[in-house]
C-alpha cells in the first residue's frame, strides 16, 4: 500500500517563503514609487512649457484683442452684460483683489493671467486624462504637443473665455475617468462640478457636459439616485457662479441674464456680417482654416493618420470615443454661420479631443506594432506643433508684430491723414463701415482679406459685395504690405495692407465719377 507523504512547512521555508513574498513586495513599491516620480517629473516639465509660452509676451499691447476692453471694465466693476458666462469675470476680479489692481492695465494683465493659468491647469488634466489610456511616454509627448501647439498657446493670452473654457472641458474629462474608475460619491460630486464648470465658463459648454453626463450614466452605468447626485452639484455649480457674479456688482439681475443670453443664442443663429455657408467651404472651412494652423500640418495628418489605425485595424473603442466628439464638434461648427475664416477659438474644443485620441492611437496601435515609430511620430508633432507655438508667441511682441510696423512706416513717412478699420494696439482714428474715406488719403486695412473673401460667397448682404468691389479696385493702390511667415493666426501679426486713397477716390463706394 502506497502512503502519500505529506508536506511539512519546516520553519527554515517558512522564513525563506517570506523572505520571498516581502522582496517582491518591496519590488513593487518601489517600482510603484518610480512610476510615480515619473508621472511628477513630466507634469512638472509640461507645466513648465505650458507656463513659458502662456506668460510669453503677456504684456503685448492692449487693443489688439478687440473683446478685451469691455472684459477690463468688467472686471473693474461695471456690471456685467451676460452675453458670455461669468467665470472668467469672477476669476479675475478675485485675482485683482488679491493682487490690489486698481488700474485699467492691472486688471488686463490679471485677465490674461487667468487664461494663462488655465491653460497651464488644461495641460496638466490632459495628461492626467491621457495617462490613463496611454504609457508614459506617448502620454507625456502628446501632453506636449497640447500645450506648445498654437491653439493653446495663444489663447493662453487674451483676456477671454476660450481658455477658462478648454479647462472645464479638461476638468469633466478628468472627472469622467476617475468616476469610470470608481463610482463614488467623491467622483459624482467632482464630475458634476465639473460639468457645471463648463456651463459658466461658455454657453457652448453646456452641450459638452449633456454629452458628457449622457456618456457617463451608460459607461458607468449610474443608477438614478447617482445621475441626480450629478444632476444635483452641475445645478447647485450653475447657480453658485451666477450667484456669486451678481452679488459681485450692481445694476444686473436675473432679466440681465435673461436678456444677455437670449442675445447670445440670436447671435449664434444670425452669425457674422459674412456668412461661411456650409458647401461653399466644402463642409471644411474650420478644418482647413482653423484647425490646420491651430495643430500644424504634420500633427493633423500624423493625428488622423493614427487614429484611422486605431479604428480602422483595431477597433479602439477608447480612440473611436475621442475621435468621435472632436468629428461632432467640427461638424457641428461647420454647420454653423459663425464659423468667419480667422476665428480659431471655436475649434479649440476639437483641439482636446483630436489630440487625446491621437495620443491613445500612437500609444496603443501605433506603438503595439512598433513603440519607436510611435515614439517618432510623437517626437515630430511635438516639434512642429513647438516651434509654430512659440514663433507665433514670439509674433505678440511689439517690436515685431505687423501692425505697429505699419504705424512706424505711416509715421516715419510723416502721413497724418489716415484712417484704420481694426483696433491696432495704439490711438487711432477709425473707420467702421468705409463710408468716411473721402477726407482720408490713407486707408490701413486688416479687413480686406476677410471682404475679398466674401466676394466670392453667395447670398452675402449687397454690402459685403461692395466693399470687395472697393478692395479689388485697390489692389493697384498698395503703398506697403506688412506680413509675418507665423502671422495671420488669431490677433496674432495679421497681414496689414495701406492703401493710397488718393488717386483712388473713384475704387471707393460713392466716390465714383
Amino acid at each position: 500500500m502506497l502512503v502519500k507523504k505529506q508536506h511539512v512547512e519546516t520553519p527554515r521555508a517558512r522564513y525563506q517563503a517570506m523572505t520571498v513574498s516581502q522582496s517582491i513586495k518591496q519590488t513593487g513599491w518601489v517600482r510603484l514609487g518610480q512610476r510615480g516620480d515619473s508621472q511628477v517629473l513630466a507634469i512638472l516639465v509640461l507645466a513648465a512649457l505650458s507656463a513659458s509660452l502662456a506668460f510669453c509676451n503677456l504684456d503685448f499691447p492692449y487693443g489688439i484683442q478687440p473683446d478685451e476692453p469691455i472684459k477690463v471694465a468688467f472686471a473693474a466693476g461695471q456690471h456685467h452684460n451676460y452675453l458670455h458666462p461669468p467665470l472668467l469675470i469672477i476669476l479675475a476680479r478675485f485675482a485683482g483683489w488679491l493682487c490690489g489692481a486698481s488700474s485699467e492695465h492691472d486688471y488686463l494683465l490679471v485677465g490674461r493671467s487667468v487664461s494663462a493659468v488655465a491653460c497651464v491647469a488644461a495641460s496638466v488634466l490632459f495628461y492626467a486624462v491621457l495617462r490613463r489610456h496611454a504609457d508614459g511616454i506617448n502620454a507625456f509627448l502628446w501632453a506636449c504637443v497640447f500645450a506648445a501647439s498654437p491653439a493653446i498657446a495663444v489663447h493662453a493670452h487674451y483676456f477671454k473665455e476660450d481658455a477658462v473654457l478648454v479647462f472645464a472641458i479638461c476638468v469633466g474629462l478628468h472627472a469622467l475617468v476617475r468616476l469610470k474608475e470608481q463610482v463614488s460619491t467623491v467622483n459624482l460630486v467632482y464630475f458634476g462640478f465639473a460639468l457645471g464648470l463648463a456651463v459658466t465658463a461658455k454657453y457652448v459648454g453646456a452641450g459638452n457636459s449633456l454629452v458628457l453626463f449622457i456618456v457617463a450614466i451608460v459607461s458607468c452605468r449610474l443608477n438614478l439616485r447617482q445621475a441626480i447626485i450629478i444632476a444635483a452639484t452641475d445645478a447647485l455649480t450653475v447657480v453658485a457662479i451666477f450667484g456669486v457674479s451678481l452679488l459681485s456688482e450692481t445694476g444686473s439681475g436675473l432679466s440681465t441674464v435673461i436678456s444677455g443670453l437670449g442675445t447670445e443664442l440670436r447671435h449664434a443663429e444670425a452669425g457674422h456680417d459674412l456668412k461661411e455657408w456650409f458647401w461653399e467651404g466644402y463642409g471644411l472651412t474650420h478644418f482647413r482654416y482653423h484647425l490646420i494652423p491651430s495643430l500644424t500640418g504634420p500633427t493633423v495628418a500624423i493625428a488622423l493618420g493614427a487614429i484611422a489605425i486605431a479604428i480602422i485595424a483595431d477597433r479602439n473603442k477608447y480612440v473611436a470615443a475621442y475621435a468621435g466628439g472632436a468629428f461632432i464638434w467640427l461638424f457641428l461648427l461647420e454647420l454653423s454661420p459663425l464659423k468667419l475664416v480667422g476665428q480659431m477659438r471655436y475649434i479649440l474644443p476639437v483641439v482636446v479631443y483630436l489630440l487625446l485620441a491621437a495620443g491613445i492611437a500612437c500609444s496603443r496601435s501605433i506603438g503595439a506594432r512598433s513603440r519607436l515609430a510611435a515614439i517618432g511620430l510623437g517626437l515630430v508633432a511635438m516639434v512642429a506643433s513647438a516651434h509654430a507655438g512659440m514663433a507665433y508667441v514670439a509674433n505678440l511682441d511689439r517690436q515685431t508684430d505687423t501692425r505697429f510696423a505699419a504705424m512706424r512706416f505711416l509715421e516715419k513717412q510723416g502721413i497724418t491723414h489716415f484712417v484704420v478699420d481694426y483696433p491696432m494696439g495704439e490711438p487711432a482714428p477709425q473707420t467702421r463701415d468705409y463710408r468716411d474715406l473721402s477726407s482720408t488719403d490713407y486707408l490701413v486695412s486688416q479687413k480686406f482679406q476677410r471682404y475679398l473673401r466674401g466676394g466670392g460667397l453667395s447670398a452675402q448682404d449687397p454690402r459685403v459685395y461692395e466693399l470687395a468691389g472697393m478692395f479689388r479696385c485697390l489692389d493697384s493702390h498698395v503703398a506697403a504690405e506688412f506680413s509675418k511667415p507665423y502671422g495671420d493666426y488669431g490677433y496674432v501679426a495679421p497681414t496689414v495692407r495701406i492703401y493710397d486713397l488718393r488717386d483712388a477716390r473713384s475704387c471707393v463706394p460713392g466716390n465714383g465719377p
